[in-house]
């Protein structure tokens, strides 16, 4: 069976870019103080190539500094218009803190929490800046659920053990994380696995190519088969859904 790469090696067609389809992907893998991730950078890379395919202008950013990864959020802000169709999807480290969910850029020390706070990205920020543009629909994918970096790294002070906390959408808006509230997300299915992406991340891009799937049958149809996958290694992973989307969304008509 083809991998994803290969089928993506594979595949020449793209959807022409569609003007009011808009999308940011960012992947950090390459950390500088705090424990590397393996598939980050692969799946953004992943994902920003479907999204093409169907009529995306996707910007796509790997291993992203503080100062980068604020200027790059700004910049997408300034490019939606009313009546987008957005999508938002992070790879990396992330933290929740006293509740609040933070992404964290490649090189982000995190002395104490207050540190954490001022050099990473509030969630919550990114959520109110698309609301703000008034999108008429927006996807955002949180790959973060992974053990907390900094207890790796032995401040075990800081943050929660593992996994975002629950967030709130606002109306059409969708925010997915690729596992539930405790939950690790995983990388693989074990050493026999071939697939150079996490799990979460090659189910939904084989789902979002479906004809005629709402994007809620599309992430309820996700979830159900990540739970399936991890439960045959014996792993308990359930994406999380907050779905404030009005009416139905297709990334590829019927």
């Amino acid at each position: 069976m083809a991998t994803m790469q290969q089928q993506l090696v594979q595949a020449n067609n793209r959807a022409a870019p569609q003007a009011n389809r808009k999308a940011l992907v960012i992947g950090n893998d390459r950390y500088q103080s705090l424990p590397k991730l393996r598939n980050a950078g692969q799946d953004a890379r992943l994902l920003s190539e479907n999204l093409r395919r169907v009529g995306y202008r996707v910007n796509l950013q790997l291993d992203q500094t503080e100062k980068q990864m604020k200027a790059t959020l700004r910049q997408f802000k300034n490019t939606l218009d009313p009546g987008d169709e957005v999508v938002v999807f992070y790879a990396g480290h992330g933290v929740q803190l006293a509740g609040a969910n933070y992404l964290i850029p490649v090189d982000t020390v995190g002395d104490s929490e207050d540190a954490v706070r001022d050099e990473s990205i509030a969630v919550q920020r990114v959520l109110d800046d698309i609301a703000e543009r008034r999108a008429q629909v927006a996807l955002i994918i949180l790959d973060a659920c992974r053990d907390n970096p900094f207890r790796q790294s032995g401040r075990s002070s800081i943050g929660g053990a593992r996994g975002l906390a629950p967030t709130s959408a606002a109306t059409g808006q969708m925010i997915v994380y690729s596992a539930g509230i405790g939950q690790q997300a995983l990388d693989s299915l074990g050493p026999k696995d071939t697939e150079p992406n996490s799990v979460f991340t090659r189910v939904f891009v084989r789902e979002m190519h479906k004809p005629g799937l709402s994007l809620d049958k599309i992430v309820r149809n996700v979830r159900s088969e990540v739970v399936s996958l991890a439960r045959s290694i014996n792993h308990e992973q359930v994406p999380a859904i907050y779905d404030q989307v009005i009416g139905e969304f297709f990334f590829i008509k019927p």
